[in-house]
């Protein structure tokens, strides 16, 4: 009994292996033709760029006493782009490299958090306060 049940499994062993070792071709597909990197065409004026440089210009406001706090500069997501402290009577051009499809950047300094729409390659603030005529 032991003899049979040996052969068994050896002829169990000898057709799963010849199975394993059988080669399954896929079926006959046409390659895909692909451009070659020769034959592409790209215009001379695209910008391979995926970032872009960005001049921010900060306008200082004089003041009596000395007022510092951290000045950071971040993109909408919340990217830290710049940190420093920053005396607010000072002026400022800090060049900074943003993502290529960045509008805007965000200012924070103490409790003012700005908005900065990029403009031509350009973002502007000024701690001088805006005043309004109020018409009576």
């Amino acid at each position: 009994m032991i003899k049979r049940v040996f052969k068994y499994l050896l002829l169990i062993t000898v057709v799963l292996t010849a199975i394993s070792c059988v080669r399954l071709d896929p079926p006959d597909r046409e390659p895909k033709q692909n451009k070659q990197l020769e034959e592409t065409t790209v215009p001379n004026d695209f910008n391979w760029s995926t970032s872009k440089k960005v001049e921010l210009t900060i306008t200082g406001l004089p003041t009596v006493v000395e007022i510092k706090s951290t000045l950071k500069i971040t993109l909408t997501d919340g990217t830290t782009l710049y940190s420093a402290l920053h005396n607010m009577s000072d002026n400022l051009k800090i060049n900074l490299t943003v993502p290529s499809e960045a509008a805007a950047i965000v200012l924070n300094y103490g409790d003012t958090k700005q908005n900065l729409p990029i403009v031509n390659n350009k973002a502007e603030f000024s701690f001088i306060p805006v005043v309004q005529d109020e018409e009576v």
